[in-house]
Protein backbone atom coordinates (compact mmCIF):
# COMPACT_ATOMS: atom_id res chain seq x y z
CA UNK A 1 0.00 0.00 0.00
CA UNK A 2 0.83 3.81 -0.95
CA UNK A 3 2.30 5.57 2.22
CA UNK A 4 -0.03 8.37 2.22
CA UNK A 5 1.86 11.83 2.59
CA UNK A 6 0.59 15.05 4.73
CA UNK A 7 0.67 18.38 4.53
CA UNK A 8 1.60 20.36 7.36
CA UNK A 9 -1.58 21.72 7.62
CA UNK A 10 -3.09 18.08 8.52
CA UNK A 11 -0.35 16.95 10.43
CA UNK A 12 -1.42 20.10 12.43
CA UNK A 13 -4.82 19.27 12.74
CA UNK A 14 -4.33 15.54 13.55
CA UNK A 15 -1.72 16.66 16.00
CA UNK A 16 -4.80 18.54 17.96
CA UNK A 17 -7.39 16.22 17.09
CA UNK A 18 -9.24 13.97 20.25
CA UNK A 19 -9.87 10.53 19.55
CA UNK A 20 -10.93 9.31 22.60
CA UNK A 21 -14.16 12.33 22.81
CA UNK A 22 -15.89 9.11 20.55
CA UNK A 23 -16.59 5.64 22.60
CA UNK A 24 -14.90 3.12 20.52
CA UNK A 25 -15.96 -0.84 19.94
CA UNK A 26 -13.92 -4.28 20.45
CA UNK A 27 -14.01 -5.51 17.33
CA UNK A 28 -13.88 -9.22 16.87
CA UNK A 29 -13.81 -11.62 13.56
CA UNK A 30 -16.00 -14.71 13.67
CA UNK A 31 -15.87 -17.16 11.32
CA UNK A 32 -18.48 -19.73 9.56
CA UNK A 33 -17.40 -22.39 8.99
CA UNK A 34 -18.66 -24.99 6.11
CA UNK A 35 -17.51 -28.31 4.92
CA UNK A 36 -19.48 -31.51 3.40
CA UNK A 37 -18.79 -34.21 5.60
CA UNK A 38 -19.88 -38.44 6.57
CA UNK A 39 -21.50 -39.05 9.60
CA UNK A 40 -18.58 -41.13 10.95
CA UNK A 41 -21.41 -43.60 12.92
CA UNK A 42 -23.03 -43.84 9.66
CA UNK A 43 -22.01 -48.41 8.97
CA UNK A 44 -24.77 -48.79 5.97
CA UNK A 45 -22.77 -49.93 2.60
CA UNK A 46 -25.59 -48.15 0.71
CA UNK A 47 -25.33 -44.66 2.59
CA UNK A 48 -21.33 -44.52 2.32
CA UNK A 49 -21.73 -41.82 -0.44
CA UNK A 50 -24.20 -39.80 1.34
CA UNK A 51 -22.61 -36.69 3.20
CA UNK A 52 -24.31 -33.71 4.94
CA UNK A 53 -23.35 -30.03 5.22
CA UNK A 54 -21.55 -29.30 8.65
CA UNK A 55 -20.61 -25.84 10.61
CA UNK A 56 -17.76 -25.93 13.08
CA UNK A 57 -18.86 -24.90 16.18
CA UNK A 58 -17.09 -24.29 19.67
CA UNK A 59 -18.29 -25.15 23.14
CA UNK A 60 -17.09 -21.84 25.26
CA UNK A 61 -15.45 -22.89 28.06
CA UNK A 62 -16.26 -18.97 30.29
CA UNK A 63 -18.91 -16.16 30.23
CA UNK A 64 -20.79 -15.06 29.09
CA UNK A 65 -22.21 -18.02 27.78
CA UNK A 66 -20.40 -20.39 29.04
CA UNK A 67 -21.09 -23.59 28.21
CA UNK A 68 -22.97 -22.89 25.07
CA UNK A 69 -21.67 -23.03 21.38
CA UNK A 70 -20.75 -20.57 18.95
CA UNK A 71 -18.34 -19.87 16.14
CA UNK A 72 -14.82 -19.81 15.92
CA UNK A 73 -13.53 -16.46 16.64
CA UNK A 74 -12.08 -14.08 18.80
CA UNK A 75 -10.99 -10.33 19.31
CA UNK A 76 -8.71 -8.56 16.98
CA UNK A 77 -5.00 -7.75 17.73
CA UNK A 78 -3.44 -4.02 17.91
CA UNK A 79 -2.92 -3.12 14.36
CA UNK A 80 -4.21 -6.59 12.93
CA UNK A 81 -6.40 -5.92 9.92
CA UNK A 82 -9.91 -8.03 10.41
CA UNK A 83 -9.70 -10.57 7.53
CA UNK A 84 -5.94 -11.64 9.18
CA UNK A 85 -7.53 -11.84 12.29
CA UNK A 86 -10.35 -14.18 10.74
CA UNK A 87 -7.64 -15.97 9.24
CA UNK A 88 -5.56 -16.28 12.09
CA UNK A 89 -8.75 -18.16 14.10
CA UNK A 90 -9.59 -19.88 11.20
CA UNK A 91 -5.86 -21.69 11.46
CA UNK A 92 -5.89 -21.90 14.99
CA UNK A 93 -8.98 -23.84 15.06
CA UNK A 94 -8.57 -26.23 12.34
CA UNK A 95 -4.77 -25.97 11.23
CA UNK A 96 -5.97 -24.87 7.82
CA UNK A 97 -4.86 -21.50 6.05
CA UNK A 98 -5.67 -21.60 2.85
CA UNK A 99 -9.54 -21.95 3.18
CA UNK A 100 -11.32 -19.60 0.46
CA UNK A 101 -12.93 -16.85 2.94
CA UNK A 102 -15.64 -14.37 2.33
CA UNK A 103 -16.97 -11.84 4.22
CA UNK A 104 -20.81 -12.85 5.04
CA UNK A 105 -21.39 -9.29 7.27
CA UNK A 106 -20.73 -6.91 9.99
CA UNK A 107 -22.87 -7.31 12.94
CA UNK A 108 -22.77 -4.29 15.44
CA UNK A 109 -26.19 -4.30 17.43
CA UNK A 110 -26.47 -2.66 20.36
CA UNK A 111 -27.07 -5.50 23.42
CA UNK A 112 -25.66 -8.52 20.77
CA UNK A 113 -22.42 -9.10 23.29
CA UNK A 114 -23.57 -8.68 27.28
CA UNK A 115 -19.47 -7.57 27.57
CA UNK A 116 -19.70 -4.32 26.27
CA UNK A 117 -20.12 -2.48 22.49
CA UNK A 118 -18.58 -5.80 20.38
CA UNK A 119 -18.95 -5.11 16.03
CA UNK A 120 -18.20 -8.79 14.39
CA UNK A 121 -16.58 -8.69 10.87
CA UNK A 122 -18.10 -12.21 10.05
CA UNK A 123 -16.76 -14.68 7.28
CA UNK A 124 -17.45 -17.52 5.62
CA UNK A 125 -14.77 -20.67 5.26
CA UNK A 126 -15.17 -23.44 2.56
CA UNK A 127 -12.90 -26.50 3.16
CA UNK A 128 -13.04 -30.50 2.97
CA UNK A 129 -13.08 -31.39 6.60
CA UNK A 130 -10.96 -33.96 6.19
CA UNK A 131 -7.81 -32.06 6.12
CA UNK A 132 -9.32 -30.11 9.58
CA UNK A 133 -6.86 -31.12 12.64
CA UNK A 134 -9.53 -29.54 14.98
CA UNK A 135 -8.61 -27.80 18.64
CA UNK A 136 -10.32 -26.22 20.67
CA UNK A 137 -8.74 -22.69 21.71
CA UNK A 138 -8.17 -21.98 25.27
CA UNK A 139 -10.95 -20.18 26.15
CA UNK A 140 -12.97 -23.49 25.04
CA UNK A 141 -14.15 -26.68 26.21
CA UNK A 142 -15.42 -28.65 22.89
CA UNK A 143 -14.50 -28.45 19.34
CA UNK A 144 -17.42 -30.12 17.10
CA UNK A 145 -18.62 -30.63 13.08
CA UNK A 146 -22.68 -30.12 13.79
CA UNK A 147 -25.19 -31.12 10.66
CA UNK A 148 -27.07 -27.96 9.42
CA UNK A 149 -30.37 -28.04 8.47
CA UNK A 150 -32.33 -24.58 7.84
CA UNK A 151 -35.78 -25.11 6.57
CA UNK A 152 -38.16 -22.40 5.85
CA UNK A 153 -41.47 -22.76 8.14
CA UNK A 154 -42.94 -19.91 6.82
CA UNK A 155 -46.21 -21.14 5.87
CA UNK A 156 -46.45 -23.45 8.77
CA UNK A 157 -49.93 -22.75 10.86
CA UNK A 158 -51.69 -24.26 13.76
CA UNK A 159 -54.51 -24.30 15.52
CA UNK A 160 -58.42 -25.53 13.79
CA UNK A 161 -60.99 -24.09 12.40
CA UNK A 162 -60.85 -20.41 11.78
CA UNK A 163 -58.12 -20.06 13.52
CA UNK A 164 -56.23 -22.03 10.55
CA UNK A 165 -57.78 -20.18 8.23
CA UNK A 166 -56.49 -17.05 9.24
CA UNK A 167 -53.23 -17.72 10.08
CA UNK A 168 -53.34 -19.04 6.66
CA UNK A 169 -54.11 -15.72 5.20
CA UNK A 170 -51.74 -13.64 7.32
CA UNK A 171 -48.79 -15.76 6.24
CA UNK A 172 -50.43 -15.06 2.72
CA UNK A 173 -50.10 -11.34 2.84
CA UNK A 174 -46.76 -11.74 4.77
CA UNK A 175 -45.19 -14.16 2.23
CA UNK A 176 -43.48 -11.37 0.52
CA UNK A 177 -41.76 -9.14 2.61
CA UNK A 178 -41.78 -12.09 5.94
CA UNK A 179 -40.25 -15.35 6.48
CA UNK A 180 -39.30 -17.49 9.31
CA UNK A 181 -36.96 -20.28 9.25
CA UNK A 182 -36.07 -22.84 11.78
CA UNK A 183 -32.20 -23.70 12.08
CA UNK A 184 -31.30 -26.98 13.36
CA UNK A 185 -28.00 -27.97 13.86
CA UNK A 186 -27.03 -31.50 15.34
CA UNK A 187 -23.93 -33.29 16.47
CA UNK A 188 -23.93 -37.08 15.19
CA UNK A 189 -21.70 -38.12 18.18
CA UNK A 190 -24.05 -37.29 20.89
CA UNK A 191 -27.21 -36.49 21.59
CA UNK A 192 -26.55 -32.12 21.51
CA UNK A 193 -29.13 -30.66 19.58
CA UNK A 194 -29.11 -26.96 18.85
CA UNK A 195 -32.10 -25.79 17.44
CA UNK A 196 -33.48 -21.39 16.79
CA UNK A 197 -36.35 -20.10 15.17
CA UNK A 198 -35.98 -16.75 13.37
CA UNK A 199 -38.17 -14.20 11.30
CA UNK A 200 -36.28 -12.57 8.54
CA UNK A 201 -38.26 -9.18 7.11
CA UNK A 202 -37.51 -7.83 3.98
CA UNK A 203 -36.74 -4.16 4.53
CA UNK A 204 -36.22 -2.64 1.01
CA UNK A 205 -40.05 -1.16 1.57
CA UNK A 206 -38.87 0.57 4.26
CA UNK A 207 -35.86 2.04 2.08
CA UNK A 208 -33.29 -0.16 3.43
CA UNK A 209 -31.08 -2.41 1.05
CA UNK A 210 -30.61 -5.02 4.32
CA UNK A 211 -33.12 -7.59 5.74
CA UNK A 212 -33.89 -7.62 9.10
CA UNK A 213 -33.31 -10.62 11.43
CA UNK A 214 -35.32 -11.34 15.01
CA UNK A 215 -34.66 -14.37 16.99
CA UNK A 216 -37.54 -15.50 18.27
CA UNK A 217 -36.47 -18.92 19.82
CA UNK A 218 -32.62 -20.04 20.21
CA UNK A 219 -31.27 -22.77 22.72
CA UNK A 220 -27.88 -23.09 23.39
CA UNK A 221 -26.22 -20.75 20.63
CA UNK A 222 -24.47 -18.27 21.76
CA UNK A 223 -24.71 -14.28 21.07
CA UNK A 224 -26.09 -13.74 17.86
CA UNK A 225 -24.84 -16.44 16.27
CA UNK A 226 -27.84 -18.06 15.40
CA UNK A 227 -28.69 -14.86 12.93
CA UNK A 228 -24.92 -15.12 11.84
CA UNK A 229 -25.25 -18.63 10.69
CA UNK A 230 -28.49 -18.71 9.16
CA UNK A 231 -27.59 -15.82 6.85
CA UNK A 232 -24.50 -17.60 6.41
CA UNK A 233 -26.20 -20.33 4.79
CA UNK A 234 -28.90 -18.85 3.08
CA UNK A 235 -25.64 -16.71 1.46
CA UNK A 236 -24.10 -19.90 0.75
CA UNK A 237 -26.78 -21.38 -1.30
CA UNK A 238 -26.85 -18.27 -3.61
CA UNK A 239 -23.29 -17.72 -3.69
CA UNK A 240 -22.84 -21.22 -5.64
CA UNK A 241 -25.97 -20.88 -7.81
CA UNK A 242 -24.27 -17.96 -9.01
CA UNK A 243 -20.74 -19.29 -9.51
CA UNK A 244 -21.04 -23.09 -9.56
CA UNK A 245 -17.32 -23.46 -8.75
CA UNK A 246 -17.25 -22.36 -4.93
CA UNK A 247 -18.74 -25.72 -4.30
CA UNK A 248 -14.87 -27.69 -5.40
CA UNK A 249 -13.76 -25.78 -2.00
CA UNK A 250 -15.44 -28.09 -0.32
CA UNK A 251 -13.99 -31.55 -1.51
CA UNK A 252 -11.17 -33.43 -1.20
CA UNK A 253 -8.53 -32.77 -4.38
CA UNK A 254 -10.22 -35.97 -6.33
CA UNK A 255 -13.83 -36.70 -6.00
CA UNK A 256 -16.60 -39.05 -7.85
CA UNK A 257 -19.00 -37.47 -9.31
CA UNK A 258 -21.94 -39.14 -6.80
CA UNK A 259 -19.83 -37.09 -4.30
CA UNK A 260 -20.07 -33.75 -6.45
CA UNK A 261 -23.14 -33.89 -6.65
CA UNK A 262 -24.15 -34.71 -3.10
CA UNK A 263 -22.18 -31.32 -2.12
CA UNK A 264 -24.56 -29.36 -4.03
CA UNK A 265 -27.95 -31.05 -2.83
CA UNK A 266 -26.54 -30.72 0.79
CA UNK A 267 -25.75 -27.03 0.47
CA UNK A 268 -29.20 -26.37 -1.80
CA UNK A 269 -31.19 -28.63 0.36
CA UNK A 270 -32.51 -30.45 -3.04
CA UNK A 271 -32.28 -33.71 -5.13
CA UNK A 272 -31.03 -33.07 -8.25
CA UNK A 273 -31.72 -35.14 -11.45
CA UNK A 274 -28.03 -36.69 -12.47
CA UNK A 275 -28.04 -36.74 -16.13
CA UNK A 276 -29.17 -33.17 -16.43
CA UNK A 277 -26.05 -32.35 -13.44
CA UNK A 278 -23.75 -34.11 -15.31
CA UNK A 279 -24.24 -32.15 -18.14
CA UNK A 280 -24.29 -29.06 -16.23
CA UNK A 281 -20.78 -29.67 -14.41
CA UNK A 282 -19.29 -31.62 -17.22
CA UNK A 283 -17.21 -28.26 -18.54
CA UNK A 284 -15.69 -28.10 -14.76
CA UNK A 285 -14.22 -31.20 -14.44
CA UNK A 286 -12.07 -33.65 -15.64
CA UNK A 287 -11.67 -37.69 -15.48
CA UNK A 288 -8.61 -39.50 -13.80
CA UNK A 289 -7.11 -42.39 -14.30
CA UNK A 290 -7.55 -43.21 -10.59
CA UNK A 291 -11.04 -45.18 -9.17
CA UNK A 292 -12.34 -44.66 -5.79
CA UNK A 293 -10.73 -47.29 -3.07
CA UNK A 294 -11.76 -48.60 0.04
CA UNK A 295 -15.22 -48.76 -0.27
CA UNK A 296 -17.68 -51.90 -0.26
CA UNK A 297 -19.06 -51.49 -3.47
CA UNK A 298 -18.20 -50.92 -7.16
CA UNK A 299 -15.34 -48.36 -7.23
CA UNK A 300 -16.22 -44.89 -9.39
CA UNK A 301 -14.06 -42.85 -11.49
CA UNK A 302 -12.36 -40.12 -9.82
CA UNK A 303 -12.18 -36.76 -11.32
CA UNK A 304 -10.98 -33.46 -9.95
CA UNK A 305 -11.31 -29.85 -11.22
CA UNK A 306 -10.11 -28.55 -14.68
CA UNK A 307 -7.43 -26.74 -14.27
CA UNK A 308 -8.47 -23.64 -16.58
CA UNK A 309 -11.61 -23.72 -14.50
CA UNK A 310 -9.61 -22.91 -11.41
CA UNK A 311 -9.33 -18.97 -9.95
Amino acid sequence: MKTYEMSDEEKEFLAGYDLTKYDRPSVAADVVVFSVMKDDECEDARRLQEKKLKILLIRRGGFPYKGSWAMPGGFCRKGEDVIDSARRELCEETGIDDAYVKLVGVYGEPGRDPRGWVISSTYMALMNGRDCRLKAGDDAQDARWFTVELTDVSTEVSGTGEEIVKNEVEASCKVQNEKRYRLVLKDADSDIKLTAVLRRTDMSSCGRSSDSYDIEECEWLAFDHARIITEAVLGLREDVRRDMELAFDLLPERFTLTELQNVYEQIWDMELTTPNFRRKIAEYVEETDAYQSGERYRPAKLFTRRNDARK
